[in-house]
């Protein structure tokens, strides 16, 4: 599997199949049978995601090459996070350790506000402020990160400050490209980068849920 294919793949079924899907079971939320179906449909593809993470990737990619159809999939995944379902970032029971809602919480908030930068990068002002969210935003969730690591059993700790390393490395190599683009106006790198850093976001709330919550 390529690099690409690692981490748009990884998000390929929030991002474009299970948000596509909730927005078919609004259009027909009175109608049984095809509610039916698509509770069907949406269990195969998470079925098929779950199998073989790289499928649905793959699988869109050759319907964009039929449809002839010319798509930066990098700016595509990332303007598709501000409305993707969020139910890959939240922890069940996390109401009842505040840690873990304060992680889910930044993990989402740190989702939106990325997924704002194809929108706001063209004015430089605004692009400017929405940096400084992005930043803090990187703070409170390693803070919360911080905060998980000294209530969790001790086994499962080196687990997560593997992703807490590996998240710290894609939020310089995020600041990098972001000093780049202002020199070469590489929007695609940004967006890569982005795209990385959700990716690296969310292995640690899935650390945290698989590792601890779950078991």
């Amino acid at each position: 599997m390529n690099e690409e294919g690692g981490y748009l793949g990884a998000m390929t079924y929030q991002c474009l199949f299970s948000a596509s899907l909730e927005r078919l079971r609004k259009v027909h939320g009175d109608n049984p049978q095809a509610i039916n179906s698509i509770s069907n449909l949406q269990m195969l593809l998470h079925q098929a995601d779950r199998s073989s993470p790289s499928f649905l990737f793959d699988f869109a990619k050759i319907l964009l090459a039929d449809s002839k159809l010319n798509v930066n999939l990098q700016e595509s995944f990332l303007r598709m996070h501000a409305t993707a379902p969020i139910d890959d970032l939240e922890i069940s029971n996390a109401d009842n350790v505040p840690e873990f809602q304060e992680l889910s919480t930044r993990a989402i908030a740190l989702r939106k506000v990325l997924a704002r930068v194809p929108d706001e990068m063209a004015d430089r002002r605004p692009f400017l402020e929405t940096i400084k969210e992005i930043a803090s935003s990187i703070k409170k969730l390693l803070d919360a990160t911080n905060a998980i690591l000294q209530i969790v059993p001790q086994h499962v700790q080196s687990l997560i400050e593997k992703r807490k390393r590996e998240f710290v490395h894609y939020s310089k190599r995020f600041s990098n490209t972001l000093k780049e683009y202002f020199r070469d106006q590489n929007a695609t790198q940004v967006f890569i980068s982005a795209n990385q850093l959700i990716f690296q976001a969310t292995q640690i709330v899935r650390a945290v849920r698989e590792k601890v919550v779950l078991q």
